[in-house]
């Protein structure tokens, strides 16, 4: 689902114009980007769901920190906070408020997309059973669902760029660019 996490912060660049496109695309990135470091350290993994089980949606993913609903709402406030002290309103008043709902949008899709591996609290403590509503077991639905994202974000951010950047080309060369961004991420996903 990495491109339908783009996606959501296109849409948000569209509605929130004032907020770097590089801060939401992070921002809507924050759980995996923990999951890295995690992972290459062993902590976490990505495995098939099924023996031989390969492409769009097929891995069961073990993220027990980074995915974790308390993680990421603690990674949420975080990075609305941060956004908060260093912006200092230049994104405006509510932009660290904006930017930890992007964070927090990823556990959302995520949790709508995943199998029941998701834990309530880091490390699975207290052994609660793991959440996730399983859409990547239905392939098609799962991609027109992340497909959509995708081409809302690419829609909402161009209609916005175009409509407001002072220069045509320069905003035709930024819509480009994030429509490569997201179109590529998600011919990716799909491909696995």
């Amino acid at each position: 689902m990495l491109a339908g996490h783009f996606g959501v912060a296109g849409i948000v660049k569209a509605w929130r114009p004032a907020l770097p496109m590089g801060v939401l695309l992070v921002a809507s990135q924050v759980p995996d980007i923990v999951f890295l470091p995690l992972s290459l350290a062993g902590v976490e993994r990505l495995e098939p769901a099924a023996p031989g089980a390969a492409g769009y949606g097929s891995l069961l993913i073990t993220a027990e920190y980074s995915h974790a609903l308390l993680s990421n709402v603690l990674m949420a406030a975080l990075a609305g906070w941060l956004v908060h002290v260093l912006a200092r309103g230049r994104w405006g008043a509510d932009a660290g408020w904006v930017v930890a709902g992007t964070v927090f949008s990823h556990w959302l899709l995520d949790l709508l997309v995943h199998r029941p591996d998701i834990a309530v609290f880091p490390g699975n403590a207290g052994g609660l059973p793991l959440l996730g509503f399983g859409l990547w077991e239905h392939v098609l639905t799962a991609a027109l669902v992340e497909g959509t994202l995708v081409v809302a974000g690419i829609a909402l951010y161009t209609w916005r760029t175009l409509r407001e950047h002072p220069s045509r080309v320069r905003a035709a060369l930024y819509s480009a660019g994030i429509a490569l961004l997201l179109a590529g991420s998600f011919i990716i996903d799909l491909t696995g």
